[in-house]
């Protein structure tokens, strides 16, 4: 089981149901969920969904009907087990999913725990002796073992009187250590009650900054008390939290149709730091840590902003703080302290020290900032230059010199420029497998589209979208694999590749 799709978490927020772990169908398109008492299905594909009360999920099956491949949801219904070959059901069975466009996306389902247990651990390896007589058989072979071990060091302590007791030697020395060193295990064994802790946390406090803007950090802290056992197991904190942060948004797109997305961003993990023992055998334990969004992400119509915090990631193990967020306002675009001219713009492009030229343009020129702290408008205001003048500067400046090759190369992923003939082309290539993404005789036009293709601040630059080509698989070809010689790799023995798979 894995987190439940966006769509069922939406759908069970309207419903106001309470959505657990969920499933999917092999082909992604359905996904079902427990909600409350209930089991709730979508069809991704169609957006749509429905409601089987009194139901459980249990798995998705791959059924065979009238030589089609069809999902089917196997349900623990309260008359026995169900089966529902989902794609056979017609429109009635279905319920068009809530259009969060219309009505809105749901609020987020607050969680504020108090106190946190991790889950049981796995049954203990100690033997459990629950009978008279197993106790009897333990005891009986832990006297076996301890004979042998004693009659092997009597064996060697008659081996010093010398003369034929030297003989015993050759009984002790392999019988002394193999049973001593057995005797100690199963003694360790028999009377060990092996009682593996548990993690806990009580009195969970949670602390956070109110004030959220995007691009800074959101600074958090959790405080809580360690009991002392948890049932008749010792208890221990968690060694870290997991802080993320989370924005659900709609999209609108050109067909008519919407999705539901998630953007997450995750924190450093928060380490346990333990203070003094109280009174009560407890101890107190904090956790701090920040966590920020990224100025670069794009901003939508309806957005859903919110904080969980969880003592561990394992599969399953649900967050013990889920806390909304007040929608953070547009960002505020950082002050240019130092313009760039138009020559180190277009220097900086072709060298690859367009970061750089950011940092410098806004004071940040010695810290550590990123791409992702710089918004689009950001870096839109540093490069002024449209990409005509870049290609006429790079032309000029003879940058495409000694990036063109005259033979096919093999690489990872790797785009480069290749002439053959009269023509120029933008090459793209992946082990085996090479593709001419563009094939001109003009070769400015040809480095226009490679500074495109390689460069996603040339990308951004006023006319460049009109010079962009297409992405790479788009015609895989068996017969367009390089030569053996390039890649230095003996080819595979199929001719054909799943283009799919690899993206």
């Amino acid at each position: 089981m894995s987190r439940p799709h966006s769509y069922l978490d939406v759908l069970a927020r309207v419903l106001a149901l309470p959505v657990s772990e969920g499933l999917a169908s092999s082909d992604e398109r359905f996904h079902a969920a427990s909600a409350g008492a209930d089991t709730l299905i979508v069809d991704v594909e169609k957006r749509r969904y429905h409601r089987v009360p009194d139901a459980r999920p249990l798995s998705f099956e791959d059924a065979t009907q009238d030589g089609v491949t069809q999902a089917a949801l196997q349900l623990e219904h309260r008359d026995g087990i169900r089966t529902i070959a989902l794609a056979a059901q017609d429109d009635s069975f279905w319920t068009p999913l809530p259009d969060p466009r219309v009505i809105g996306l749901p609020r987020i389902v607050q969680r504020h725990d108090t106190a946190w247990t991790s889950p049981a651990p796995p049954p203990s390896d100690a033997p459990q002796r629950t009978r008279l007589t197993d106790w009897l058989a333990s005891l009986v072979a832990l006297a076996v073992l301890a004979f042998f071990a004693a009659f092997g060091f009597n064996a060697l302590r008659w081996s010093l009187e010398g003369g034929w007791n030297l003989l015993w030697l050759l009984v002790g020395l392999p019988v002394f250590p193999v049973f001593t060193v057995l005797t100690l295990s199963t003694a360790y064994g028999f009377f060990r009650t092996a009682v593996p802790p548990r993690q806990a946390l009580n009195a969970i406090d949670v602390s956070r900054d109110e004030r959220f803007r995007i691009g800074e950090p959101l600074a958090f802290r959790v405080d809580a008390t360690v009991p002392a056992s948890v049932g008749d197991q010792p208890a221990e904190p968690p060694p870290q939290v997991f802080a993320r942060l989370v924005v659900q948004t709609v999209n609108d797109k050109e067909d008519g149709s919407w999705s539901v997305n998630d953007w997450a961003w995750d924190a450093d993990p928060a380490d346990c730091v333990s203070s003094t023992l109280t009174g009560t055998g407890e101890r107190h334990v904090h956790y701090a840590g920040t966590v920020t969004a990224s100025r670069n992400m794009p901003r939508k119509a309806q957005e859903r902003w919110h904080l969980t915090l969880s003592a561990n990631q394992e599969a399953g193990t649900e967050p013990f703080y889920v806390t909304s967020l007040a929608t953070p306002p547009l960002i505020t675009p950082h002050r240019m302290v130092q313009p760039p001219d138009r020559l180190a713009q277009l220097n900086a492009l072709l060298h690859g020290e367009e970061l750089a030229l950011v940092r410098t343009a806004y004071g940040r020129k010695n810290s550590k900032a990123f791409f992702e702290d710089f918004a689009s408008e950001d870096i839109q205001a540093v490069f002024t230059v449209d990409v005509e003048a870049l290609v006429d500067h790079a032309m000029a400046a003879g940058w495409h010199e000694g990036k063109i090759k005259t033979e096919r190369v093999g690489g990872d992923s790797t785009l480069y420029l290749l002439k053959e003939g009269p023509a120029y082309k933008v090459m793209f290539t992946e082990r085996w497998w090479t593709e001419s993404l563009y094939e001109s005789t003009d070769l400015r036009s040809t480095v226009a589209r490679y500074l495109v293709a390689t460069n996603l601040f040339v990308r951004r630059l006023p006319g460049a979208q009109a010079l962009e080509i297409p992405a790479p698989y788009s015609d895989m070809r068996p017969d367009s694999a390089p030569s053996v010689s390039a890649t230095d790799e003996t080819p595979p023995q199929s001719s054909r590749s799943d283009a799919s798979s690899r993206q």
